[in-house]
């Protein structure tokens, strides 16, 4: 005969708090933020791109770039959180 099987005691965990649950709603938002802020480094590295095909560069395009890079990390990072 084979012998029963004991079952395993679930340990309740708390619910997360409120901010920190995924909705659907946080998780559009999120989504959009990063996918625009992605676009724009985009944008950007496709400008500069053909700047150098063109050999014009704004002396502006660098603390652009970096700063869309800086954007895209925090939504990135906020994304990261929800999931």
């Amino acid at each position: 005969m084979r012998p029963a099987r004991r079952s395993i005691p679930r340990k309740r965990c708390p619910a997360p708090p409120a901010e920190s649950r995924l909705t659907m709603p946080r998780a559009v938002t999120a989504l959009r933020r990063s996918r625009e802020a992605i676009t724009a480094i985009e944008r950007q590295l496709d400008a500069l791109l053909v700047g150098l095909k063109a050999s014009r560069i704004d002396a502006q395009a660098p603390d652009r770039l970096a700063g869309a890079a800086r954007h895209a990390s925090r939504a990135l990072d906020d994304l990261s959180r929800l999931f």
